[in-house]
């Protein structure tokens, strides 16, 4: 008799070491870009642990079950008539998605701005997309939204989704810094940073958060009000680098100015994934005000599916 593996330990050491760094190093990246200059190194992998939770573990363990299963009747070969077994063909259900259902759906091969770098893109990103509603593709939970046209999908994973508009403002500074000046960003984290990682350690529910956040004395924070989205209860808040704050975030150049930039943190408390963070976040303060404007009708349009 073998000796009975135990699944839970063998997806945790995959899944830390495997496909947990991309998504993680992604989401950093954006949060980086956001607020840093060309010359910080972006690519930083500290928000960690919480990206896939144990049930979306136990799923994915489900799944590596049927994969092993059919690999092993392709392995082994249909069975012979002489065994008195009938040919079957296997019935498909077709999957489940967030509603409401886009009216258009992502092209195979996505477009995206001439001026910015599809280097930059990850996962499943859709690209430009045509105004209407849309559902993400790898992201969990899925979530359906609607867009205007003229935004842009740069990253589709399971723990990022990103999304920015196709600005002047965009087109100039990527220009300029390899950086964007506004961008919606999202993933489940576990201690989210909006300003300087070094600085802050947030941990818990979202209300435990913002706890964290209101009471950090490098940033200055708006009064953090109740939010409800497709579904979700959690925290909003505005946060930015405090005036008084005389420290240099470490490694940052001596030409960055964190203090100009703008945030407004949405978090979300997603049972039995932890928090949902969605940062609409802003390089240069002037801009601030008017891309809220129009990014928080999308956020607020989201949908998640949480039936999976």
């Amino acid at each position: 008799m073998t000796r009975q593996l135990d699944l839970e330990q063998l997806l945790d050491i995959w899944l830390d070491d495997g496909p947990t760094d991309t998504a993680d190093a992604v989401f950093d990246a954006a949060v980086a870009r956001i607020y840093r200059q060309r010359q910080r190194p972006a690519w930083r992998v500290s928000w960690r642990d919480t990206l896939v939770t144990t049930n979306l573990k136990l799923l994915i363990a489900a799944a590596a079950v049927i994969v092993i299963a059919v690999g092993g009747i392709a392995l082994l070969g249909r069975p012979s008539a002489s065994m008195g077994s009938p040919s079957v063909p296997p019935s498909v259900s077709p999957p489940t998605s967030p509603s409401p259902s886009p009216t258009t759906a992502p092209s195979a091969r996505a477009v995206f701005p001439s001026w910015w770098s599809t280097d930059n893109a990850s996962g499943t990103a859709a690209g430009i997309l045509p105004a209407g509603n849309w559902t993400t593709r790898s992201f969990a939970p899925g979530f359906a939204f609607t867009v205007p046209e003229g935004w842009v999908n740069s990253g589709d994973e399971l723990g990022f989704y990103g999304l920015f508009s196709d600005t002047p403002a965009n087109q100039a500074e990527f220009a300029a810094s390899e950086a964007l000046a506004d961008a919606i960003i999202m993933g489940p984290r576990d201690s989210p940073y909006f300003v300087c990682d070094a600085w802050e350690d947030h941990r818990g529910s979202s209300a435990e958060m913002v706890a964290s956040m209101v009471a950090n004395e490098a940033l200055a924070t708006s009064e953090p009000i109740d939010v409800t989205i497709g579904g979700l209860t959690g925290k909003q808040i505005d946060v930015r680098l405090d005036p008084a704050w005389t420290e240099r975030c470490p490694g940052d150049p001596p030409t960055a100015d964190l203090g100009d930039g703008r945030t407004r943190g949405i978090l979300l408390d997603a049972p039995d994934r932890g928090v949902i963070v969605i940062v609409v976040g802003s390089l240069h303060s002037a801009d601030h005000d008017a891309f809220l404007a129009e990014a928080m009708p999308i956020v607020e349009s989201f949908q998640f599916d949480l039936s999976n």
